[in-house]
């Protein structure tokens, strides 16, 4: 019998409390992409106490190329996501949240416009309609792009949409040097390739139903807050420096 081919594509999926709906969750995913082989679906569950570790292994077994990735403890998002890019085997790593407010259906589309980008981001602002996402997290979402962007001069209005594509020489040349592990993992991922060469872009990207209807904490804020300060000193002395990462 010959080796299954090497997929093209990897989807990383961190999960945390999804014990109910991820089952379902898979399933779609799985059939937003090829069932050619050309496509594999890494999930991480990161420390769930329910039964999102449970529910996740009995729906890879009726599915190709799914595997299910467990932290014992809960580490945090951008953890999650590190654990799955490093068990994934795709040329192209697509970032996307398994609790699935942005739609999985949407993804072939965007890797469409891969060619000649490096990092393709998610813009969620023209879905950030009245109605369809909480006031404030508009309000916080303008006002963290508004100072990261103007601060860090990236090529992209957004940061922390729960939803990217990132080529296999990006992730090689930039998970070495994170230290960030909570919610500004994504700032931290994006200044560094920006700094290093990499081409990023963003494209327009559709909120499903019900999106980001989670409460904003405290802890959160502060964490974020703390979290680009700290991004910031790096910078300035001289630890997030410019290099060439394409080569």
């Amino acid at each position: 019998m010959p080796a299954p081919t090497r997929p093209a594509v990897s989807v990383v999926l961190p999960a945390y409390r999804l014990g109910e709906v991820i089952a379902a969750n898979l399933v779609r995913v799985a059939a937003a992409f090829p069932s050619d082989g050309s496509v594999e679906i890494i999930l991480v569950d990161d420390g769930s106490p329910d039964q999102t570790y449970v529910e996740a292994r009995r729906a890879a077994e009726t599915l190709a190329r799914a595997s299910i990735v467990r932290h014992e403890h809960n580490q945090g998002k951008g953890e999650a996501l590190f654990t799955g890019t490093r068990a994934s085997t795709g040329d192209l790593v697509v970032f996307l949240d398994a609790d699935l407010d942005l739609p999985p259906e949407q993804v072939p589309a965007l890797i469409e416009h891969m060619e000649g980008v490096d990092v393709l981001v998610g813009s969620k602002r023209e879905s950030m309609g009245e109605g369809r996402y909480p006031l404030a997290r508009r309000i916080l979402s303008r006002l963290f792009s508004f100072f990261t962007v103007g601060i860090f001069g990236l090529p992209v209005t957004e940061t922390q949409t729960g939803l990217k594509i990132l080529k296999r020489p990006v992730l090689d040349h930039v998970l070495p040097q994170m230290r960030i592990r909570g919610y500004a993992y994504d700032l931290e991922m994006l200044v560094r390739a920006h700094r290093a060469g990499f081409v990023l872009k963003e494209a327009a990207v559709e909120l499903g139903p019900g999106a980001s209807t989670a409460p904003l904490r405290a802890s959160m804020l502060w964490q974020m807050g703390r979290d680009t300060i700290r991004l910031l000193w790096w910078i300035a002395r001289g630890r997030v420096g410019r290099s060439s990462g394409r080569g």
